[in-house]
């Protein structure tokens, strides 16, 4: 019906649209509100209803967001992969801990000879007696990281020679204090394979770290441990190998159980720690020959490693006392280089110098820069003492410049004192100073 004298009104399109999603509304409302109260999963896309998203900029899409941060990443890849195939290996990310630092001993030549083991065979045990040889230095092998340049096969299959040593050994290292072995020395392979793997497995036992010497099966990767926040690797070769003995190993392909002192290989072990984050490299040699001074090829062979990135370098094999240097390093600093720590052990006693020799002390600290400091440069004078005691004669390792021990003879004093003068002559002008003579720290 029209009202009398007016128009009828029309519905406008805007009003007929908000109507008709009013009833899309209440219609998936309605299906919704059904779905939920039986307990079904609701699918808004089966619905064609979106939910809503809130971001901090809704003028910023997804795409744009994301799209510097996966640049980034993707630059970053970009140059780690490019490092990678420079080095052969991909450095790890390092969190530097500037200040951090560890303190480290090492000791020299460590050889159970035939007199040494001749005189500690106890008749009665029918093995070598050696559980007191380390008991009086003791307190002066309290670092960190406690070493020593070890001259013998540990072996329990092979007959005791000067060379070859019982499994006894291994323990006698580790009651001492010691927890990292070098044990290139020029007749380490004199045992074949056999004899390597049979020293690598009786220091393992002991919880001893093995230096200069390796498994068949291992790759040669440097190791880089961390030592109270400090990443260090430390690496050992061996010069003065016997010609027939380097012919044997290339035979059989074993070349690589004993790392020989060549400055190639040692670069690329350097750069190889470096490449894993390692801030110090210190590099152990079994080098050199019976005499006052190095030679020219320890010296020569010295340099470049030091050019070639090493921060510090301890050498024995000499069997004597040597004095320390600094050398020019990497980026124009300074490497230590100490030429041979002589005798830790020994039954040679043709003359002092070869029952002498020195624990060498030393702090390593980080700069928090991918690199460390070497830094208090000390050294404990180290005597072979041989005693006879109820028809035995027994050897005692002990600090030189401490007070003669209850039972030393008046000869074997002025032994011991004039051990100490040799050191201290032979190190009066180098880096290192004395630690407290007479007391352990």
């Amino acid at each position: 019906m029209k009202k009398a004298g007016g128009r009828q009104r029309k519905l406008s399109a805007g009003t007929v649209f908000m109507l008709a999603m009013l009833a899309v509304v209440l219609i998936g409302s309605a299906l919704v509100i059904g779905r939920l109260s039986s307990g079904a999963t609701v699918d808004l896309t089966k619905l064609n209803m979106r939910a809503l998203n809130f971001e901090a900029d809704p003028s910023q899409s997804e795409t744009e967001k994301t799209a510097p941060r996966k640049e980034t990443e993707n630059r970053q890849t970009a140059e780690s992969k490019q490092e990678a195939q420079s080095t052969g290996e991909q450095k790890p990310r390092v969190i530097q801990n500037e200040g951090a630092s560890f303190s480290l001993t090492i000791g020299g030549s460590f050889s159970l000879s035939g007199e040494v083991r001749k005189n500690s065979w106890n008749t009665d045990s029918k093995v070598a007696d050696y559980a007191d040889v380390m008991m009086l230095l003791r307190p002066w092998i309290r670092s960190d990281i406690n070493g020593v340049f070890l001259e013998n096969i540990i072996s329990a299959r092979s007959k005791a020679s000067d060379t070859v040593a019982p499994e006894s050994a291994a323990a006698l290292l580790k009651e001492a204090g010691f927890g990292m072995a070098a044990c290139g020395f020029a007749q380490a392979f004199a045992n074949g394979k056999d004899g390597v793997e049979d020293t690598l497995s009786a220091l393992s036992r002991q919880g001893i770290s093995a230096l200069g010497i390796r498994s068949a099966e291992d790759p040669g990767k440097p190791e880089v441990k961390t030592v109270n926040g400090v990443r260090v690797s430390f690496l050992q070769y061996t010069s003065g190998i016997p010609s027939k003995t380097r012919k044997n190993m290339e035979r059989d392909e074993t070349s690589g159980m004993v790392p020989e002192a060549e400055i190639d290989l040692i670069s690329e072990e350097i750069d190889s720690a470096r490449a894993q984050g390692a801030e110090a490299v210190i590099v152990l040699l079994n080098w050199g020959k019976t005499g006052k001074d190095p030679d020219k090829a320890q010296r020569e062979l010295a340099e470049l490693i030091a050019q070639a990135g090493a921060d510090l370098i301890i050498g024995n094999g000499s069997h004597v006392p040597q004095s320390a240097e600094y050398l020019s390093g990497r980026d124009g600093g300074s490497v230590l280089c100490v030429w041979s720590l002589g005798s830790l052990l020994s039954g040679d006693r043709s003359n002092v110098r070869r029952m002498s020799g020195y624990l060498f002390h030393v702090t390593v600290k980080s700069n928090g820069q991918g690199g460390a400091d070497i830094l208090n440069p000390e050294y404990t004078p180290v005597y072979t003492w041989k005693y006879k005691q109820d028809g035995r004669w027994y050897y005692r390792c002990i600090a030189s410049d401490t007070e003669t021990p209850d039972g030393m003879d008046n000869e074997q004093r002025k032994m011991m004192n004039k051990a100490a003068e040799t050191v201290e002559t032979m190190l009066k002008d180098s880096p290192l100073t004395e630690r407290g003579a007479g007391h352990a720290d």
